[in-house]
């Protein structure tokens, strides 16, 4: 019995990975030491693929096209969801050596999540208005 248990668990841990398998690692890495009690690592897909719109707008140009260029490689032919083109365009920024300022942009973006999904936005700056 303790066998089959032990090649079980072995399976199991081939199929999981470990955490250095996940794509999304650096970036949660990143947010997480830039702000923590934040926890925007539970930003929805549709919520990051707005940040990372705003972020890619600013971008020096070569960072915003290795953006667009990943996104089109890599899911081109995704029909529906955020998350392929938001993991694209993210690792695009890593290569770029810009994540740091990617997740500053983030963190900028949102006051804090309450849960998965449960993302409050930072009120864009407003201008006064001129009399």
């Amino acid at each position: 019995m303790r066998i089959v248990a032990t090649a079980a668990a072995c399976t199991l841990l081939a199929f999981a990975g470990t955490a250095a398998d996940d794509p999304w690692r650096p970036y949660h890495v990143e947010i997480g030491r830039q702000c923590p009690a934040k926890h925007l690592e539970w930003l929805s897909p549709a919520d990051l693929r707005d940040a990372l719109e705003t972020y890619e707008a600013s971008a020096a140009p070569r960072t915003h096209g290795a953006m667009s260029v990943a996104e089109a490689d890599r899911c081109g032919t995704t029909i529906a969801g955020a998350t392929c083109g938001n993991l694209a365009e993210i690792e695009a920024v890593r290569s770029a050596g810009e994540l740091p300022a990617l997740a500053k942009s983030v963190c900028a973006a949102f006051v804090k999540c309450h849960g998965q999904s449960d993302c409050i936005a930072a009120e864009p700056p407003t201008t006064a208005h001129k009399h």
